[in-house]
């Protein structure tokens, strides 16, 4: 498993930039980097819903309702990047989830409001920090996240920029394919025998 130094040292590579020790070196491209390392980790953890990051969890109801709209305001959890499902809705994937919650901020933070009663389920992307947990992929589209954040600052390269981005694509795409991003379950369109049956 790759560590942050690791990972940190893959960007500036495909940046073209000069390899570090340590994010605590006397160097630009350490500087950089630790501005925006944690930023970034959890931006590339809330784009997409990694299985190895997704969590589920029972919430309870918040002790005052909302003003109106809904019966019932859910906190959402401290280590909390982005909603997954409440209850039985994909929220990343189905346009219509929405219908039977809605996702506000309050002065608090982001709550789940709904009229469905204590305890809420719901699976989120949480917020990891330890890189030992972090998938092959993963690390390769976040390093390339980070390459592209860090180009125009250290090289003054667009074209790497540019192609730390399609590296980042290729690597969100090989983590579908592998499973590492969840998918929904997709219902099976009936078939032509099926629906001339029932419409009959």
């Amino acid at each position: 498993m790759a560590s942050q130094v690791e990972i940190c040292n893959q960007a500036l590579t495909k940046a073209g930039a000069a390899r570090i020790v340590s994010l605590d070196d006397d160097t630009e491209s350490a500087g950089v980097l630790r501005a925006i390392y944690s930023v970034k980790l959890d931006a590339e953890l809330a784009a997409q819903p990694w299985t190895f990051a997704i969590k589920r969890q029972q919430l309870p109801a918040s002790s005052t309702a909302p003003l109106f709209g809904w019966a019932y305001a859910y906190p959402v959890p401290s280590d909390y990047l982005a909603m997954v499902e409440v209850g039985e809705n994909y929220v990343f994937y189905d346009s219509n989830a929405g219908a039977l919650f809605q996702l506000e901020g309050s002065d608090s933070g982001m709550q789940i409001l709904t009229d469905q009663g204590s305890p809420l389920n719901v699976r989120y992307v949480r917020r990891i920090t330890t890189p030992g947990l972090f998938p092959a992929l993963f690390v390769e589209a976040f390093a390339c996240r980070l390459a592209a954040e860090i180009c125009e600052r250290l090289t003054q390269n667009q074209s790497k920029r540019e192609l730390a981005w399609q590296e980042r694509e290729r690597a969100i795409r090989d983590a579908r394919r592998v499973n590492a991003i969840e998918q929904p379950p997709r219902q099976i369109p009936p078939s032509g025998w099926l629906r001339a049956l029932t419409e009959g």
